[in-house]
This record gives structure tokens, sequence and C-alpha cells, in this order.
């Protein structure tokens, strides 16, 4: 029996470990492939994608550009050219210089002078005669030194006087420096001469047509840009103009489009979506990175479960729904996927951790409950890496929605519970995001998260009954529908057997009373006592104390086949709890109820016929064929269930019982089960085992302690028909 039933939890256990490690993460990267897809630089976008919250790129590229603009719009910096000023004064000079020298008069030596007579001295030597060129002379050396002049400037350089050419040459020189004076670029050299030139020659008086024919050709060919472009100082005011450009900034508001589907994906928009996270998962990366997360989780909370919380790990239903209920919530998280596809990010807040959370703390223990905190954010994590501010408010959610549902006493309580989560979440939601996330969506996270409050609502008070029956777990709601006197079974016993369901009602009030005592589930040991006995509907006056106004039939029947009547009611009690799908705790209790005790009035008996010889009896036919109580409310169950049968039935002669009696049964039916080794295989300990004696011989000399007679009612005094207020009750 232990084989088969270490065998059966591991197998869930496994399962369980498969939910977490396969399908879980398959759930997540179904929803990645889904809603997600990859989106690669310089493809169509498969999908649009919004801001989450204010993004800001930096656009290098258009920020190089923007600077280069700058630097190529500033114009070269520009300083007068001293040098080039004075090259042209001078050029101007040169060429009059020149003129001169082709007029100046040729040295023609003079005759010979006449032999002197003899005896006569030698008179001076005649002197060279000066003679001035002729004309086809100059026109040739004009024609050599100034060539950029026509032969016809030239003809009317050679016939001026020379106070003309005095007067041209400094009308001539004052024209260059009346120009150079100016500012003037290469670019602008032609168009000034051009405008100058032509103002100059209108104003001036030259000699003749010589301001034509001589002074424009010569400004034109000695003029030079009288400005020249200063390389330092046109690189610092390119530098300048470079660093007054700031970057460029591609900027999205949340909840903007930073792609479009069908649209091309640039650079910018592509790291945009790497900065929040948004490029999409490649589905083996989704895959891996869920596996990974959940393999992480599954040693943290198995290695919990076993090292602090026993009882939940040795329940494979309990680990399994676990598991369970994380892949549902793992489906919620996808679904949630599609909505911010759709509304915004804003709509991963509502995302119904609470939920996960108070349904793992109801249906099996509110620790756990806390623990489901750690795959709440590792899955919120998985699935939006960037998104601190949602895994924040998954972490706070949880651990406001489990201490509201640690004490419930009814359904009322439950929905009381949910009520106060879910009109904490916008307020959670919102610091979230006021310390973690950007501001600008403060309403719409509030409104996700109201929604997440109504959603919790509907899942945990409309799957809790589903979940309680298929798992056949003894919830606190399940617990408390299970205890209505209403139920099918209860009111079978009633029916059929109204002895043993007041024994039942008696016991049940017995184990809750000691379970409360000892810190076990009183809620659970009182539904377990209600039910103990139902096996005994299907045989109902095989037992004592449903006999009124009946033989008893035993009295016809040989010892072993009464013995193996009234163990039958354990075996028929436990399939009409499996019948009807009571929690296998309650199951348990009902099978343990006995424990492998002895039938005791039935084998002495035997032996009385055997004459005493106990090998002539198999007192093994006479054990109860239950198994030993493995849990504290099964054990309190199985001490309060002989307790108040030994001691009802000493009373139902003397009516009460003195309390010195009472606590002496209560001591030897204890003793003798656990001589038995009947408390073996449970938890208890013999402090507690202890508490619970007391409780339940308190509670026994509660019910029957002595008590004052009522006196006969008088027919002639209405007062005498009224009790005494010191009469027992």
């Amino acid at each position: 029996m232990a084989t088969n039933t270490t065998r059966r939890v591991w197998t869930q256990r496994i399962v369980a470990l498969v939910v977490a490690l396969a399908g879980v993460p398959f759930l997540v990267a179904v929803g990645a492939i889904a809603e997600d897809a990859p989106i690669r630089e310089g493809e169509t976008a498969p999908r649009t994608v919004r801001a989450d919250q204010l993004i800001r790129i930096v656009d290098v590229e258009a920020t190089d550009e923007a600077r280069r603009t700058a630097r190529e719009s500033v114009r070269p910096r520009e300083v007068f050219d001293d040098e080039a000023q004075a090259a042209t004064i001078a050029q101007v000079r040169e060429v009059f210089a020149a003129v001169r020298n082709a007029r100046e008069p040729e040295a023609v030596p003079a005759p010979p002078a006449p032999a002197p007579s003899p005896g006569a001295s030698p008179g001076p030597p005649p002197k060279p005669e000066l003679r001035e060129p002729a004309r086809a002379d100059q026109l040739a050396e004009l024609r050599a030194s100034l060539p950029f002049l026509s032969d016809e400037a030239r003809a009317a350089l050679v016939e001026l006087s020379d106070a003309q050419l005095e007067q041209l040459e400094n009308e001539t020189v004052s024209v260059a420096q009346q120009l150079a004076r100016l500012r003037i670029t290469e670019d602008e050299l032609e168009d000034t001469l051009d405008e100058q030139l032509r103002v100059e020659l209108a104003v001036r008086n030259f000699p003749g047509e010589t301001g034509r024919l001589v002074v424009e050709p010569l400004i034109r060919g000695v003029m030079q840009p009288t400005v020249k472009v200063d390389p330092d100082l046109t690189a610092a005011a390119r530098d300048e103009a470079a660093e007054a450009v700031g970057e460029v900034v591609r900027t999205w508001r949340p909840n903007e489009p930073i792609v479009v589907e069908g649209e091309s994906v640039d650079a910018i928009q592509m790291e945009a979506l790497r900065q929040r996270g948004l490029e999409g998962t490649d589905p083996r990366t989704a895959l891996l990175r869920a596996f990974g997360a959940m393999a992480l989780v599954a040693v943290v909370v198995a290695t919990y479960l076993r090292m602090m919380q026993p009882r939940v790990w040795r329940s494979g239903r309990k680990v399994l729904l676990l598991s369970a209920l994380v892949a549902g919530y793992s489906l919620l998280i996808t679904g949630a996927g599609f909505l911010t596809e759709v509304a915004g990010s804003s709509w991963w807040y509502a995302v119904p951790a609470g939920a996960l959370a108070m349904l793992s703390a109801i249906l099996i223990a509110p620790v756990v409950g806390i623990a489901t905190m750690l795959p709440s954010v590792a899955l919120v994590l998985v699935v939006t890496p960037q998104s601190t501010a949602v895994a924040v408010f998954v972490a706070a959610a949880v651990l406001v929605s489990v201490p509201l549902v640690t004490k419930l006493g009814s359904r009322g309580d439950l929905r009381t519970a949910v009520l106060r989560a879910g009109t904490s979440y916008p307020v959670l939601a919102v610091v979230s995001v006021a310390v973690f996330g950007p501001r600008e969506r403060l309403g719409l996270v509030a409104l996700a998260a109201l929604v997440n409050g109504i959603l919790t609502a509907v899942l945990v008070q409309g799957m809790l009954p589903f979940v309680e029956t298929w798992f056949r777990l003894p919830t606190v709601t399940a617990l408390l529908d299970l205890a209505d006197r209403n139920h099918p079974l209860l009111r079978e016993l009633e029916q059929k057997a109204l002895g043993s369901y007041n024994h039942s009602v008696m016991v049940a009030a017995l184990v809750e009373r000691a379970c409360r005592r000892i810190g076990a589930n009183g809620l659970l040991g009182s539904v377990a006592a209600l039910y103990h006995d139902i096996g005994k509907v299907r045989q109902p006056h095989f037992f004592i104390e449903n006999q009124q106004g009946i033989a008893n039939p035993h009295d016809d029947l040989e010892p072993e086949v009464s013995a193996v009547i009234i163990q039958n009611h354990v075996v028929d009690g436990v399939e009409m709890a499996r019948e009807y799908r009571l929690p296998p705790e309650v199951v348990a209790a009902i099978g343990s109820h006995h424990g492998t005790m002895i039938v005791t009035y039935f084998y002495r008996q035997a032996l009385d016929r055997a004459e005493g010889d106990i090998r002539e009896v198999d007192v093994d036919h006479f054990r109860y064929k239950g198994t030993k109580p493995r849990s504290k409310e099964a054990a309190v169950l199985l001490m309060a269930d002989c307790c108040e049968a030994a001691t009802r039935a000493m009373a139902m002669d003397r009516g009460t019982l003195p309390r010195d009696e009472i606590e002496g049964t209560v001591d030897r039916l204890i003793q003798e089960r656990i001589d038995d080794g009947q408390f073996d295989e449970c938890d208890l300990t013999f402090a507690e085992m202890s508490a619970c004696r007391d409780s339940i011989v308190e509670a026994l000399v509660g019910i029957y302690h002595p008590r004052i007679a009522y006196p006969e009612a008088s027919r002639d005094s209405e007062a005498d028909a009224v009790p005494s207020e010191h009469a027992g009750s």
C-alpha cells in the first residue's frame, strides 16, 4: 500500500515537473511566435510595435550629416592681403618704368675730332650725342616688355609726351590704389573690375584714349584679389558651427508606433526596439529562456517544499496542482501579450498574478501562495525583460493578496478578500510606475490594474469550486460545503443511522476543539469526524447506537461474522467517500479512524468460546482492515471516536459520570492505542497527545457532568414548572 502511494506521489511530481519545464516554456514560446515575431533591420516589419514608454534614440548618422552641413555652410574666413596690394602698385610702376625705358634717348658716339696740328695740345674728346630712339624701335621694345597691351595701346604710349606719360602713370597708380583698398575676392575680381574701371575711366582725365587702351588692360592684368582665406580662422569657425549643432534625437512617446507592419525598418528604429527589448524573440531563444527560468524556479520551490513544507511535498496532488496553476498563469501572460500588442504595454498590469497567489494559498497553503511570487515574477521578466515596474507590481500584488485569504470562514469572506485585493491593485500599479517607469500613462495603468482586480475576482471565485472538486482538496470553502448538514451523505446517515449521526456530531466537536489546541486543521478534523461513520448506513442496525427498540442481531451470529460486519463499516465508508469524491485527507481519516485495532468485544467473545486458548483464535481476523493515522487530524479523530463511544456507553445507565472516571477511561483508551502502535505513522508528539487528551476530557466532562434533577412540575403552581436557574443542562 505504501509502495503504491509512494509510486503515485512520484508520478504526480514527475508530471508536475514536465508541466513546469516543458509545458510552461512551450506556452511562452508559442506566445512569442504569435505575438513577438523577430524584427530585423532593413526588412519589412511583420507587426506593428508601439513604445511602452518614452524612447529617445540619438541618430549618429543624421547628427554627423547635420554637423557636416554646418561646417560646409560656413564661408571661408578672409583677411586683407597686404602683399597683394603692394604687388599690384609695384607692377603698375614697373609697366611705366618699361615705357620710360623704351622712350629713353640713346647715346650716339660723336665723330672723331680732327688730328691736332703738330705741337698743339689735344682738345677735349667729343661728347656723345643723345638721340631719341626711333618709333619703330620703341614699339619693338614695348612689344617685348608689355605683351598684354595691344599695338594700338603701345603706339599711344609712344606718342605721349613725358608730361602726359607722368600724368598717365599717376592716374593709373591712383586707380590701382583705389581698387586695392576695396575688399575683392577672387570670385568677385572680374565683376568688381568691370564696375570700378567703368567708373574710374569715366571720372578721371587720361590723355587721349590711354584710359581705354592702356589703363584698363593694365589694371586688369596686374590687379589681384585684395583678400585671402585664413585657414586657421576658417577651421575655427567651422568647428564652432559644428559644435553648435546638437544631437539629432528621434523620439517615440508611449503608445506611439515605433515600426508599422509592412514598412521597412531602419537602423534607428531597430535601436529603439533593442533598447526596450521589443525587437522580438527567436522561438528557440524564448523557449530556452523560459526553460532556464522555470528550471531555476522549480529547483528553488521544490527544495523549499521538501525542506519547509513536507506535508505539501508529500501530497503529489498539491505539487501537480501548483504546476498546473503556474501553467494557467503562463496562458494568461500570453493572452496579456496579445492585448498589449493592440492596446499598449500598460495592459501588462492586467496580468492577474494575485489570482495565482490566492488560489495557491487557498488550495495548498498560504506560504505556497507567497512562493508563487517566484514563477510570477520570473515569467513576467521572461516576456518583458525591460519592464521592471511590471515585475515590482506583480511581486507586490502577490504579497498583498495572500494574507487576505489566510483566514477564510465562509465564501462571503472570500468575496470580501478578493474585493479588497482588487481595490488595492490600482494603487500598487500607480506606485510601481511612479517609481520604476514613465509617468505619462498612470491613468491607463490604473485602469489596467482595476481590470486585473475584476479578473482576479472572477478567476478565484469561478475556478475555486471546480479545482477543489477536480483535485479533491480540503480547502476551507470545500470543507465548509462538506460541513453542511444537507450534504447527501450526512442526510443519509441521519435518516438511516440516527444514533451514528449524533455520535459523529459529538465526535466532530471533540476533534475540532482538540485540533485547534495543538495547531492542527480543526475544520478538516471536524469534517472528517462528521463523515467517519458513513459506512454504517449500509448495515445500521448492527451497531449498538442504532438498535433502539430492536434486538441485537449479533446475538444470533458467530463472533467472527460479527467482527467482519463491524469492520466493514470502515471499508464501506472509504468506498462511499470516494464515490462522492470527498478529499483524500477525509477519506484517509475515515479509513484510519479505528486504525488496525482489534474489535475487542467479539475477540473476547471468541476467546471465551475457545475457553481462553488464544491459539484457537486468529487475532488478525478481528483487527480492523484500515490504516494507521498518518495525519494529526486523523490521529485526533481516532482518540476522540473511541473516547466518546466509551463514555457514552458508560453513561447510558447512570446519565452522568464523575471527572476521575472520565479521565481514567480516556487515559486507558489512549494508552491502549499507543501500546498497539496506532500512532507510529503520524507526526503527533507526546506533548500534543497530552494536549488532545486534556481537551477531550474537558469536553466530555462538560457533556456528562453531574446534574441536579428537575423537580416534578406541580399542577397547582405555575412557578414550580420553571426549573431552577442553578439546575444543570
